[in-house]
């Protein structure tokens, strides 16, 4: 069979395309989040299940074997499926970039810090505790030869850290509670999560693939990268972006939010390359940017119809690259497991004792603290580059994607009976925001 690399690529889009949107389909049904179902689609298309491709080269794989495609196809197609994964993730950290409302943060600063700081100090202890205890029982599945355990658990820590404020919110939404005083604290604190989490994935991302000594000097060049960083992205967000929006303003173009913001992203995961930061913080970056102009209040339902078919690509890549089959056993599933029950206590003890010690009841603050225990697509892309930069085993890598499953799996069940049990619908914070995507559904951030 004849097939060109481009019909390669053309085949496996639109194979891919039709499988994900049932996959969406059977997760709507069960009520479950689209990132697990697009996840189980690379594991049902990879070689966990079915064997049809492999993002890597295999050449043993049903496309290559059965329907005689040559090699060289496969890897063109491999390629152009990673570059499509890479898009998707800059334009997912760019959506959750979008849905930080400045105004929104300034109405519930108080609680959402507090519950925030708790839920981000927490998760590191408990992530690097795990971590000593894992590596002292099964140290070579989750330490890898030759990385230093301080990598591994700042890595674990920041992948701890991150809350989906996609899968929190939409229960809200469902029940009603959206308005609750708590609902606002718990997008708030999210807010800040993400902040935190993927500036301080920056951080350590410089420092594990710069070449950065461990040293004064070292961190002082790392911390001036980002500081740098940080101060283009507010000349830009307060002199440069505005000026060229005014400037623009007269060609009453509806496309032109659209195509400055893809190009503006772009630019900005550049920038944050040639700093030596990961491409993810200037994608970040752009969304919070673009996110708080008041001309482009809409770049989320403008951005949505491509971000909904390219995003995809990134979890489904997950899956077509490893073989669970293959590295599944009894000690996998009991680490996944642990790990899990580790992740949902600190993010509930950490944001409910946070939100507690901000003047908030005991009741509502278990409410925020569970809601702040979702895990979702940034942990996964956190994950993804702790592993490949070889700072997580497969082991360890496997572990988190099933803390990920577990995890969309138990806390909208509990979270539901939460709300119904300890929010109160008489404390509303007055407002909502559109623009922190808390009155849309289909949410699906961090």
């Amino acid at each position: 069979m004849a097939v060109s690399d481009y019909e390669m690529v053309f085949l496996l889009i639109g194979v891919v395309l039709i499988i994900t949107k049932l996959a969406h389909l059977v997760m709507k049904r069960l009520d479950l989040p689209n990132v697990l179902g697009e996840v189980f689609v690379g594991f049902l298309l990879g070689p966990t299940v079915l064997g049809i491709y492999y993002l890597k080269s295999h050449p043993e794989s049903i496309l290559g074997t059965l329907l005689g495609i040559s090699q060289a196809s496969l890897d063109t197609s491999g390629v152009v499926i990673s570059f499509i994964a890479e898009f998707a993730v800059l334009l997912l950290l760019f959506e959750v970039g979008t849905e930080i409302d400045f105004s929104l943060l300034n109405k519930v600063k108080h609680s959402a810090i507090f519950s925030a700081l708790g839920g981000i100090l927490t998760p590191v202890v408990f992530a690097l505790s795990f971590l000593v205890i894992a590596a002292s029982l099964v140290g070579g599945l989750v330490l890898p030869v030759g990385v230093d355990f301080m990598d591994v658990g700042l890595f674990l820590a920041i992948a701890l850290t991150a809350t989906s404020i996609g899968i929190s919110t939409r229960i809200f939404i469902d029940l009603g509670k959206i308005k609750s005083k708590v609902a606002q604290t718990v997008v708030g604190a999210a807010i800040i999560d993400d902040i935190v989490s993927v500036t301080a994935l920056a951080l350590v991302v410089t420092y594990v693939s710069g070449n950065v000594e461990l040293s004064l000097t070292g961190i002082s060049l790392i911390i001036a990268k980002i500081i740098l960083f940080f101060v283009i992205s507010v000349l830009l967000f307060k002199i440069i972006v505005p000026w060229v929006i005014r400037r623009t303003r007269s060609l009453q173009d509806h496309s032109f939010p659209i195509f400055f913001s893809i190009a503006f992203m772009s630019l900005m995961a550049v920038l944050a390359q040639s700093l030596g930061l990961a491409t993810i913080i200037g994608a970040f970056m752009a969304g919070m940017i673009i996110g708080n102009e008041e001309d482009f209040l809409d770049i989320e339902r403008d951005i949505k119809p491509l971000a909904d078919w390219i995003i995809p690509f990134f979890f489904i890549t997950i899956g077509l690259q490893i073989d669970l089959i293959a590295v599944f056993n009894p000690t996998i599933l009991v680490l996944g497991f642990s790990l899990a029950v580790v992740a949902i206590l600190a993010k509930f003890l950490g944001g409910g004792i946070g939100a507690r010690l901000s003047g908030t009841s005991t009741s509502e603050a278990k409410v925020i603290g569970l809601s702040m225990a979702a895990k979702g697509e940034v942990t996964l892309i956190f994950a993804v580059t702790a592993y490949s930069l070889g700072i997580f085993t497969l082991s360890l890598y496997t572990a988190v994607i099933f803390l990920v499953v577990i995890d969309s799996f138990v806390i909208p069940t509990l979270l539901k009976i939460a709300i119904h049990r300890w929010v109160d619908d008489s404390h509303t914070t007055g407002s909502t925001s559109s623009q922190a995507g808390i009155d849309d559904p289909s949410l699906a951030s961090a």
